[in-house]
């Protein structure tokens, strides 16, 4: 399974010729995305980043991947995920962790174009899919 970051999302969502080159590399695998990057793509489409509405967003989306739910179990997993990186000498902003713990949790691949995740000590307790459009 393949866990999408909002930036990831995002660019895929938008269009972006980067993004869809990236998700073909991975058109075999499930692809699933946090319930909490849902809700940030609903906020970019809000504020303008993405078109769309939260509807459509919501449509998109669900059509072509799964919702991961976040729960304790998931806050569990991200405490024990950011003490990891911690002792590895490269922690993660608080969400990202979340976010990357959410994919861990379910056995997936995270897929993400924030550079701290892409580092080898990262990768050895969480597997990373690194999309580097930027």
């Amino acid at each position: 399974m393949l866990v999408l970051d909002n930036n990831v999302l995002s660019d895929y969502l938008d269009g972006r010729a980067s993004a869809r080159q990236f998700l073909r590399g991975y058109e075999n695998e499930e692809w699933a995305v946090p319930s909490i990057v849902l809700y940030e793509a609903y906020m970019g489409c809000v504020h303008g980043y993405i078109d769309g509405t939260p509807a459509e967003i919501r449509q998109a989306v669900t059509t072509a991947m799964d919702v991961l739910p976040v729960t304790n179990r998931t806050a569990d997993e991200a405490v024990s995920l950011q003490e990891e990186l911690l002792s590895r000498g490269v922690p993660a902003d608080h969400p990202d962790t979340l976010i990357a713990a959410t994919a861990r949790e379910h056995g997936g691949t995270f897929a993400t174009a924030e550079k701290h995740f892409w580092k080898d000590d990262v990768q050895a307790v969480l597997p990373v899919a690194v999309y580097g459009p930027y």
